[in-house]
């Protein structure tokens, strides 16, 4: 994106306040929340958070956490399961280090206060989701994410040395010297600031609301993607976007994820014609790993000319379906439909980006004094798709890695940062000549997304997209939010799209239809920065650059 403007803000507003921390994080979901509780031992800390804290994409995680906790399973096991979901593109080095201190952690958290189901009084109950090779899975009924990250907020709110931000809206990340010192943003009440830290770690979430349909929160757009892009960091693997196979449409037009583990339990998928049609599509019929089972679910689609297929809990059960899926019952229930008694009716949504901000084992970006964690970052550990309750664990174990590597940052920082921070000021950019965004900009964005970037893909479809957001404005007025969310929103859909461009094979959570198989060739990473021109294909060892493509 050549000439892209560094700053998202046209000019500067007429007064900025400046406060200072140790560390500030952006995002209030399991990764945030777990790196400010870490960098809080010794540190004080800001999380901000863009709303509610309890409206992460974390709170509306339903499936539950990996860990290997069977006497007959292991963390090599684990890691293994992870490998073959991530298509050749996993760090098994980051696998390792995310297989191998889940079960622990998981201990952790029940003593936290995380009210895992039990077997019985000495074990979890575990279940199992797609792509695992055993039962594995620990759950709180179908609310697991609300479950640990409430634990979370309570214990954030109760710190004395954490101060909660929310409904705050970053919109730059700031640095001095190419090291990042901190973010400009603006309050609820629309005063704007600039918070200075010793250490910034990022964990803004993904992507999903970028495709409208989703199971994430409205504002998971990528926006942190598109802050820490600007700023130059390395930008790796976001052609690879998973889509949920089974989440439900509510009448208002908003995505309901029905949860893995449905399937997991013995959900049966029907075409709207009462036809079967996963055993024919993969071996592994409902328990295919997601993109497969996305792509089974297309194909039923079209042949049956239909919106969505069935997923029939009904020959379970009922104290079963009731007891394990309470908040799907009690959800679907308020709109006129008994999973009980009548199938649910389901089409894939966009759920997970497995790309993202590139980080090390640590959290470290490329940029200094920039961390990342969650869905924002890239550790690959989850390839080119994410092996199923492999992202609540990735939040907590690198969340809290990227605590701790920016506390120790921070500290080392400390004395060098007083007296520099009056100085930084962003440059006053001239917006660039471009048409402004669609007034309904979200349905716009989406539409393109959904049409040129889902989970079928071809070059000519890529390329009319870009091409699309290209017109759309690269940054917008201090008064106007929704214009700056629009703005990096649309940031965030072009790397998605570029790097779909580049990858001309089909890989884990990225199908081309120009090029439906995979490739020795494409076996890296795609990595964008904004310094660099064009994207570049990296290989599995340290991303070492091996090839280029146009831009």
């Amino acid at each position: 994106m050549n000439n892209l403007p560094r700053y998202a803000l046209a000019a500067l507003p007429s007064v900025i306040l400046n406060r200072h921390t140790d560390v500030l994080v952006i995002g209030g979901g399991a990764a945030g929340l777990t790196a400010a509780l870490t960098a809080a031992a010794y540190a004080d800390v800001f999380v901000l958070a863009r709303g509610p804290l309890r409206e992460s994409n974390s709170a509306l995680a339903q499936g539950g956490i990996a860990a290997a906790l069977d006497a007959a399973d292991s963390p090599r096991a684990h890691v293994a399961d992870t490998l073959v979901a991530g298509a050749g593109l996993t760090d098994e080095d980051a696998a390792t280090v995310l297989a191998n201190e889940a079960p622990a952690l998981m201990c952790e958290l029940a003593t936290r206060g995380v009210p895992f189901e039990r077997a019985d009084a000495m074990h979890f109950a575990l279940g199992l989701e797609g792509g695992h090779s055993a039962r594995r899975i620990v759950h709180v009924g179908d609310a697991t994410g609300w479950a640990v990250t409430a634990a979370l907020i309570a214990e954030a709110r109760a710190h004395p040395r954490i101060h909660l931000l929310e409904g705050w809206q970053a919109v730059d990340l700031l640095d001095r010297q190419g090291q990042i010192i901190g973010a400009l943003a603006r309050d609820p009440q629309g005063q704007w600031h600039r918070l200075l830290a010793g250490a910034t770690v990022l964990a803004s979430g993904g992507a999903g609301a970028l495709y409208g349909l989703t199971s994430n929160q409205p504002a998971a757009l990528g926006e942190g993607i598109a802050m820490a892009y600007r700023a130059g960091a390395e930008i790796a693997d976001m052609e690879f976007v998973q889509f949920h196979p089974t989440v439900y449409r509510t009448p208002n037009g908003e995505g309901f994820l029905i949860t893995e583990a449905a399937r997991g339990e013995g959900g049966i998928l029907f075409a709207t014609t009462g036809e079967r049609f996963l055993p024919a599509y993969d071996p592994r019929a409902e328990l295919a790993p997601r993109d497969i089972v996305t792509r089974g679910i297309y194909a039923a689609m079209q042949r049956t000319d239909s919106d969505h297929v069935l997923l029939d809990l009904t020959h379970l059960p009922s104290a079963r379906i009731e007891q394990h899926f309470p908040t799907i019952c009690a959800r679907l229930r308020e709109h006129g439909l008994d999973p009980v008694r009548q199938p649910i009716p389901v089409a894939p949504a966009a759920h997970y980006l497995m790309g993202g901000v590139r980080t090390d084992l640590t959290g470290a970006t490329s940029l200094p004094g920039l961390f990342a964690a969650g869905e924002v970052a890239c550790t690959g550990v989850h390839g080119a798709n994410r092996l199923a309750s492999n992202s609540l664990l990735e939040c907590i174990v690198f969340g809290r890695r990227a605590g701790q590597a920016a506390l120790q940052w921070a500290d080392a920082e400390d004395s060098r940062r007083e007296g520099v921070h009056l100085e930084l000021v962003p440059e006053r950019n001239v917006a660039l000549t471009s048409s402004p965004a669609p007034a309904a900009w979200r349905a716009s964005l989406a539409t393109i997304m959904q049409t040129c970037a889902g989970p079928l893909r071809d070059g000519a479809g890529l390329g009319e997209g870009y091409v699309q957001l290209t017109r759309w404005p690269e940054q917008a007025d201090c008064d106007d939010p929704d214009a700056i969310t629009a703005v990096n929103a649309a940031i965030t859909a072009r790397l998605i799209l570029r790097a779909a461009s580049l990858r001309q094979e089909s890989r884990g959570g990225h199908f081309r239809r120009d090029f439906p198989q995979a490739s020795e060739t494409w076996r890296g990473h795609s990595v964008q920065q904004r310094s660099r021109e064009p994207a570049t294909l990296a290989s599995l060892a340290h991303f070492e650059q091996i090839a280029h493509a146009a831009d």
